[in-house]
Order: C-alpha cells, then structure tokens, then sequence
C-alpha cells in the first residue's frame, strides 16, 4: 500500500496519532520529572513542539514558494529562545535563487545564517552567516539581498547544496519603543505563481517528518538541559563560549540556580564590550523562556542598569527585592540562568553570590537602582505592550 492509499484508508493518521501517543507517554518516564506542574508542563511542551513540527513541515516547506516566518515565538517555545529576538525563517534550495526584502528600525540589529538540519536532530550545519552590518542597508531602514548559490554582486547570502532554510534573529532590544521588522521572501522566476496543489503521498511524508521532529526535540533538548547541570556546581557561573550550530558572533554561558523560598542570588559581572547582552531563565527539563510578556524573567543591556563602578548586579529571587535589576524565578526552586554576549570584544563571566532573602540589602551596595511597586507596574506593562507588538500586530 502506497502513502497515498495509506491515507485515503486513514492509516496514515492512525499511525501519526499512535506515535503522539508514545511521546506522550515518555513523559512519563524517569527522564522525566514527575510533579503535576512539571508533568503539565510536559505535556504543553510536547503540543508546542507539535505545533513547531508541524509548522516546519507541513506549512511551509515549499522551497518553489517560500514563505518568511516566525518560529519560537512566545507560545512555541523550544531549544532556549532568546526572548528578545523575533525568529524568522525560510525553506531555500541551492537550485534556486531568491530575492529578500525588508526593513528594520533605524540602528536595529539582525544576523542572518543559511543553514540546514537542527541541533536537535545531530545535524546542525552552517553555510554562511551575515549581519545587517554586512549589507547594504537604506537610511530607512530597508534592504534586498540575494540568496543564491552562484556569487552575486551587492547584498548577497550565500547557500549550499546542504542548506534547507535561512535563519534570521531579529534583536528587539529596546522594548514597545519600535515597530518590529518585516520580511519577505520569493524565488526568483516564480513572481505571479502559485503553488500546486496537496499531494497527498507528500503529505503523509509531512506528517511523519512533523512528528520526528518534535519527539527528538523533547529527547534532546531534556537531556541538554540535564547535561548543563553539570557544567559547574549549582549556583555557580559558567562560559562564555559558543554552542555549535548556534551562530559564531554569540558567547553563551550560563548558572544552574538552587534557591530556597528564603534566599535569593545576587548576580556581579564586568559590563561586556558587547553589541547586544542579556541574562534569562530557562525552565527544566523542557529549556523553555518563562512567562517574559508577565514577569521580568529576561533582562537586556537597554533594560538592566549599571552601577558607576563599572559593572551591574542582578537579584535572583522568587518575590520582588524592590530593585530594577529583578530576574524572577516565576517561584521555581531551581532552573537555568543563561546569558549571551553578541558581538562582544569582552568575555566576562559572572559571579553569584546566595545570600538571606531577609539579608538582601545588607549586600547590595547604596547606589544600585531601586524600584517602586508603581514603576514595576510600568516595567510589565511595557513588555506586555512588546509582546503584542512583536507578535500580535
């Protein structure tokens, strides 16, 4: 029986739901954590990275008919997001050669790679990776490059024979204060075309794709988050340094914080010679950004303030220290703290300190950066204002 008659019979689904099924029940497995938020959490997870799976594979795969998109945004989480970048992509052919277009805020910053495969599916390849510093850029903020496989003069990405997608991260850094980027994306020789119609052999290829991804990303990206406790001891920093398949102007580093309901972390580091730097927290075992829309789980250069002797320091705490430097836990016990540098001349790495919820202030020095209830209001409802900018506009 071919896959087309595999799905007129509806066997081709049933197959599809049975694999969900033992995915779902993975999680309940010892790899897994067990508690009934963590298991709900588990189990959301998994239809985030069905949703992602099935968005890379069934929705927009055409590489005649391209299509530039958001992925790992604020509801399909995966692999550790950077929450200040809007992630776009699009699937490309090395036979063919595409026209993008764009435009991003005045003095914005984006990088740009032609790659293939995801890390966590043990094949992550770079082709080449560009920033808008790389390109030709308007003074408004708009741009056209070409990507292709053949050399091309001016704003030009290339591709090889292995790469199925550009990438583009998107840095937002200065919150609700611009409008986002666009992008958009067609195969050169394809204008005023259109797509055929569904094949339903392709399609149960599609699906089956859809759902390989999606398991080995809930395999991978636990077991990486169970690999970077042991990094260096809990509560301690380590990196920064680059990951592959990630891009290679970015050193990541990060600490795996244990904190009881009394204590807080006090974080201290040299400000970064960097284009771009931030710190977020990370769930386990699912490497998921927390609520970031609600909570101050993220800080960015534009939004942490820096201390006259030089460098800054964050609180890590499960309820408000009352200083602008807050990354809250979101009340869980423990999870990962990551921090990225881009484009940095500097590589520090930052040193923790756990001390007495109730002792807090007798470690902060006099002149760090206080925060009023009022201006915390404010802090939240500029990120929320973000989000549905970034997002829902």
């Amino acid at each position: 029986m071919d896959n087309e008659e595999r799905l007129a019979s509806g066997e081709a689904w049933r197959e599809f739901c049975e694999r969900l099924k033992a995915s779902g029940d993975r999680l309940l497995g010892p790899d897994f954590p067990g508690g009934a938020r963590e298991r709900a959490e588990g189990y959301r997870h998994l239809s985030r990275l069905l949703m992602q799976g099935l968005l890379e594979q069934v929705e927009m795969s055409d590489r005649d008919f391209p299509v530039m998109y958001r992925h790992n945004d604020d509801i399909m989480r995966w692999g550790g997001p950077n929450v200040d970048n809007t992630y776009w992509r699009a699937p490309v052919s090395a036979q063919h050669t595409y026209r993008v277009t764009g435009w991003l805020p005045p003095g914005a910053l984006f990088v740009i790679q032609s790659a293939h495969g995801e890390m966590h599916q043990n094949r992550p390849g770079i082709c080449a990776e560009r920033s808008n510093d790389d390109f030709a850029v308007d003074p408004d903020g708009s741009f056209t490059f070409v990507v292709s496989s053949a050399p091309h003069d001016g704003n030009w990405l290339p591709i090889d024979e292995d790469t199925d997608r550009i990438s583009i991260r998107e840095y937002n850094v200065e919150w609700g204060a611009a409008q986002p980027g666009r992008f958009f994306i067609e195969r050169v020789g394809n204008e005023g075309g259109h797509p055929a119609p569904l094949n339903p052999a392709g399609f149960v290829g599609a699906l089956d794709r859809a759902m390989t991804w999606a398991d080995d990303a809930l395999v991978f990206w636990n077991r990486w988050m169970d690999q970077s406790r042991g990094s260096a001891p809990p509560n301690v920093f380590y990196g920064p340094r680059s990951v592959p398949g990630g891009a290679a102007a970015i050193g990541y580093g990060g600490c795996s914080y244990q904190l009881a309901p009394d204590e807080a972390m006090i974080v201290t580091c040299d400000i970064p010679q960097a284009r771009y730097w931030s710190f977020m927290i990370y769930s386990y075992a699912w490497f998921e950004s927390l609520d970031f829309a609600n909570r101050t789980v993220s800080l960015n250069n534009a939004q942490i303030a820096t201390d006259p002797d030089g460098r800054f320091r964050l609180v890590v705490a499960h309820t408000d220290p009352g200083v602008q430097n807050w990354l809250d836990t979101e009340a869980r016990p423990e999870a990962l703290i990551s921090f990225r540098w881009v484009q940095s001349t500097t590589m520090p790495t930052p040193e923790a300190q756990v001390v007495p919820f109730s002792q807090l202030g007798q470690y902060l020095p006099d002149f760090i950066t206080r925060t009023t209830p009022a201006q915390r209001i404010d802090q939240i409802n500029l990120r929320r204002h973000s989000r549905a900018l970034r997002f829902r506009c």
